[in-house]
């Protein structure tokens, strides 16, 4: 096993799932024990880097003069849909295209995750089906610090000077809270937080959120007719007000989503959680006006109620920073080529860190990682596409 792949394991088997109901920052201090292990290794490759107050580190490597400052970032949590504690890689040598046994309960094929197909005589890292692996960004800190190693155990290579930034908290959309771009001191940067290898993500939806909370009528049962309204049931009445072909199970590419993430409630009051996404930002916002129509039309059918409804915007699209500053995009494409990879621009179907860290005046795409099924127990690395996307970041930086 080389030391790019022991560097990634090393990265998963320490817990830093981030905590969506923490108010503090980072959002749960475990996230720290990985962050100090990356300044330590920083330090050992002779890399200065600092810690801020909020739990960014930040580091730099010098280059060459005249050359663009390029920066890298990835995030040190992981996901909150699937336990990342005690997380215990498998390694599977020249994947043979069959089923891959997790554990008694639990195992992968191509018929369920066709993605598999690809991968077929490569070595691949899976979980132990009782964790996830944590590839979404472990794999992007271990791809940068592959890529840093390299240039610090060959000086001779010249080099563009390096940015580094690792956030906290991106899977709970705060990894840009606090962002210095001074410090970070990049003309332009890359996120490395993706999945496939020939993909240069430069479109990122527009998103939203909208909490809502229904407060009902409640009545004794036994007194009920003509006066109760449950609030319980006006979940679903104010869910089929919305748009129904615009829900994330029935859309894909450039198509919008209100997606119900949580309801809950009583006879009393209910409260319910969306977050909305557009790529478009005029069609996210005629969104956000079919919340307020929904809103109304209860409150019209049902007097006496009462409904509370915020709506919040959470980032952009990156695209609308990245098509009049295409220097990022443009050095990337180049580098593809020169190493036989045609590159491919899909939309991506959620958000980056970089989509904020670009409308605050650093465009930054974002890059694959050579890992895949994020979020669940199902997710895996392909070492082969893990070791050459090391070789695109590396060839991204000479000089």
């Amino acid at each position: 096993m080389n030391e790019s792949i022991e560097r990634f394991i090393r990265y998963v088997k320490v817990d830093t799932q981030s905590n969506d109901n923490s108010k503090s920052t980072p959002s749960d201090s475990k996230e720290l024990n990985l962050t100090k292990m990356l300044l330590k290794e920083l330090e050992e490759m002779g890399i200065n880097g600092e810690i801020d107050e909020y739990g960014r580190l930040y580091a730099h490597l010098d280059g060459e003069k005249g050359l663009d400052k390029i920066g890298l970032n990835s995030h040190v949590d992981t996901a909150l849909e699937c336990s990342g504690k005690d997380v215990k890689p498998q390694y599977v040598s020249t994947y043979d295209g069959g089923t891959i046994r997790l554990n008694d309960t639990y195992s992968m094929s191509p018929k369920e995750f066709p993605s598999l197909a690809r991968h077929i005589g490569e070595d691949l890292i899976v979980t132990s089906g009782d964790t996830l692996l944590g590839g979404d960004d472990k794999a992007g800190l271990a791809i940068i610090m592959s890529a840093l190693h390299y240039f610090v155990s060959h000086k001779e290579i010249k080099h563009h000077p390096i940015s580094i930034l690792f956030t906290p908290d991106e899977e709970i959309g705060r990894g840009p809270e606090h962002f210095n771009r001074e410090k970070f001191g990049a003309d332009y940067a890359y996120t490395i937080d993706g999945d496939y290898i020939d993909q240069i993500d430069i479109e990122t939806f527009n998103a939203s959120h909208a909490d809502i909370t229904i407060h009902g009528i409640s009545i004794h049962p036994g007194e009920a007719k003509g006066k109760m309204v449950n609030a319980s049931r006006l979940i679903g009445e104010f869910d089929s007000l919305l748009s129904p072909s615009e829900r994330p199970e029935l859309t894909d590419g450039h198509e919008g989503f209100n997606h119900l993430v949580s309801a809950t409630g009583s006879v009393d009051e209910a409260n319910l959680h969306y977050i909305i996404r557009n790529h478009d930002r005029a069609k996210l916002e005629k969104q956000k006006r079919e919340f307020l129509e929904a809103k109304e039309k209860l409150l019209a059918k049902y007097p006496g109620i009462k409904i509370e409804l915020t709506i919040k915007d959470d980032y952009r699209n990156m695209y609308e920073v990245l098509k009049n500053d295409d220097r990022a995009i443009k050095h990337a494409e180049k580098v593809y080529r020169s190493l036989g990879i045609n590159p491919k621009h899909v939309p991506i179907r959620g958000g980056t860190d970089g989509a904020s860290f670009s409308f605050m005046g650093c465009p930054t795409p974002n890059l694959g990682t050579g890992s895949y099924n994020h979020h669940g127990r199902f997710e895996y690395l392909s070492v082969s596409d893990f070791e050459k996307m090391i070789e695109i970041v590396i060839a991204l930086l000479k000089a």
